[in-house]
């Protein structure tokens, strides 16, 4: 059964296994969100369903890779690597394997991280505290900002596409 939590005049629970079913299967027979929350979930806000929604298409997405799919992506990796890697490692100077390498040694996270932090650094920025009060003043004047036409290891490296296209 679901745990459910009294806050202020809203009720909030976890989604019990029945429940993701039956948000599955109404999502799946073309419902909108506002109806499913009205007829299967009156507890529930419709943003709520469609967040539940997101996260269990993910999870299934995520359980997805095993087997023949981690499979096809070893190889088409091993096929396409020099091609992923060069282009970074000639704008640095360095050999494609050495780029791979620390790119993979640091990983994802941590290069956001630093590139983040060098951004903080070059606007002169000393605490992630000043970072966030500047975004909140001038978010406008700061999303176009101090872009050029050579992409980031972060940009590159981003599960999302960048808005410009790699030109060396």
């Amino acid at each position: 059964m679901a745990k459910s939590v009294t806050s202020g005049t809203r009720v909030t629970s976890t989604w019990s296994a029945d429940e993701d079913q039956t948000l599955l299967d109404a999502r799946a027979s073309g419902m909108n969100w506002k109806p499913i929350a009205q007829t299967h979930f009156p507890t529930k806000t419709p943003n709520a369903c469609r967040k539940r929604h997101e996260r269990l298409i993910e999870r299934r997405n995520a359980e997805n890779w095993g087997g023949i799919k981690a499979e096809t992506l070893a190889r088409q990796y091993m096929l396409f690597r020099a091609e992923i890697w060069k282009p970074l490692a000639d704008s640095l100077g360095e050999k494609w394997q050495v780029i791979e390498a620390k790119c993979m040694e640091k990983g994802l996270k941590n290069l956001q991280a630093s590139e983040k932090a060098l951004r903080r650094k070059e606007r002169g920025m000393d605490s992630p505290a000043e970072a966030i009060q500047q975004e909140q003043t001038a978010p406008a004047a700061s999303a176009g900002a101090g872009r050029s036409r050579n992409m980031s290891i972060q940009s590159m490296l981003s599960p999302s596409p960048p808005a410009e296209e790699y030109r060396p």
